[in-house]
């Protein structure tokens, strides 16, 4: 990820902290942001939620290379914990948007292709083999896991995610 991506993240997350999605216009995160390319790069407000998973990713692959190896249950836990961490670390923003898709369930739509990617990009840290039919259905699995996961850490005001953790391990159990 780009410096300039990272920032229009950053200023984006920032700003998203203190007003709700909904309310949030492009020319305010371009002030904010200074950035000079900042038409090039960001055309649209589902560009800049697209933006903001780019920098989730990003985010985690910086975190992946501390990881130990283990076996794939456990790995997956690991990065899927290691993604809900940075989610928590941007808690009110991440909430903000989510609760514009309830007014706006199409914005969530258009997002799905990127939290697959997201999902993929998991698998292929985890070295989980994602091809052939076998591998399809391995990313439709943890792609539901992460997705059933995220709606209990929605409602987990713990800061050790205590109950995120139970959920995610119960399902990757299963």
């Amino acid at each position: 990820m780009n410096k300039e991506l990272k920032k229009i993240a950053e200023i984006t997350l920032n700003l998203l902290s203190k007003k709700s999605w909904n309310i949030l216009s492009l020319k305010e995160v371009k002030q904010k942001s200074k950035v000079k390319l900042f038409d090039i790069l960001i055309n649209n407000k589902q560009e800049l939620l697209n933006n903001i998973n780019a920098y989730f990713d990003y985010c985690l692959s910086l975190q992946i290379k501390n990881l130990e190896d283990s076996n794939h249950k456990d790995i997956i836990f690991e990065i899927l914990m290691m993604r809900f961490d940075i989610l928590q670390n941007n808690r009110k923003a991440v909430l903000s948007v989510f609760n514009s898709f309830k007014h706006k369930p199409q914005e969530l739509i258009l997002l799905l292709p990127q939290l697959l990617d997201s999902i993929i990009s998991i698998i292929g840290h985890a070295k989980i083999s994602n091809r052939g039919f076998i591998g399809q259905i391995k990313i439709k699995g943890i792609f539901i896991i992460y997705i059933s996961t995220f709606l209990v850490w929605m409602k987990d005001e713990s800061s050790s995610l205590e109950k995120t953790m139970k959920v995610l391990d119960t399902y990757l159990n299963q």
